[in-house]
């Protein structure tokens, strides 16, 4: 599902992970630069000095654009900031990406929207309100929320998790866990990868492989489910 060779840039020397379809695993870096640095190299955003990265057993940086395009559909991003665009309501953030890349129509997945938003604790009474403002308005952790629901919507084979849990109360960032999880088995074979700087943050998330950072290594932990 990913796999990295060899890869050195400006926070790495010669990394080489892989992990598995349908494994669920934990990436701590250093810093939030070190973390950023990583997903940008695996989401195509920064080619590195040397190496390859191969998602769905595709070399990414090889490949034509229209084809990278394709596969990139088959990644959920949560963003740590919640990549949502400022200037649209919540219902347009949530359903133009599932519209515009699968052609779903908005009012069909109404039902789908609203089940998510109740598992992480939303009143669903306040929903039709909620959905009408505008994003660039809200709080960080409701951005991150928004993208979860946003991500989960377009039901892809790769889950990417930035720092998704922190500093997230501990109320919400057990539905979160509880959210992601369930999301995860959901579909036979779909991976899900949490990224954060953050060790602590991840601690209630069973993974089958941990990722440590060490100096300008990532190295395996060796766990089963930890």
């Amino acid at each position: 599902m990913i796999k990295l060779v060899n890869i050195t840039n400006e926070c790495f020397d010669s990394i080489s992970f892989e992990i598995g379809e349908g494994s669920i695993c934990k990436i701590i870096t250093n810093s939030e630069h070190d973390k950023r640095i990583l997903m940008d190299t695996v989401l195509a955003l920064r080619k590195p000095l040397n190496g390859e990265v191969f998602l769905f057993n595709k070399n990414i940086y090889s490949l034509p654009e229209r084809e990278l395009l394709n596969i990139m559909k088959n990644i959920g991003m949560v963003w740590r900031n919640g990549g949502v665009i400022s200037n649209l309501k919540i219902w347009e953030n949530i359903t133009l990406p599932v519209w515009y890349h699968k052609g779903i129509k908005p009012e069909t997945i109404e039902d789908s929207v609203i089940e998510i938003f109740k598992q992480l604790g939303k009143d669903i009474s306040e929903l039709p309100e909620y959905m009408g403002k505008l994003s660039g308005t809200l709080p960080f952790h409701e951005k991150r929320l928004i993208s979860i629901v946003r991500a989960m919507l377009m039901d892809p084979e790769l889950m990417l998790y930035d720092s998704v849990l922190d500093g997230l109360n501990p109320d919400i960032a057990k539905k979160v866990t509880d959210i992601t999880t369930q999301f995860h088995s959901k579909k036979i074979g779909r991976t899900s990868v949490y990224i954060s700087s953050d060790e602590q943050s991840l601690r209630d998330i069973k993974a089958d492989i941990v990722l440590m950072q060490y100096r300008r290594g990532l190295n395996y932990e060796d766990n089963k489910r930890v």
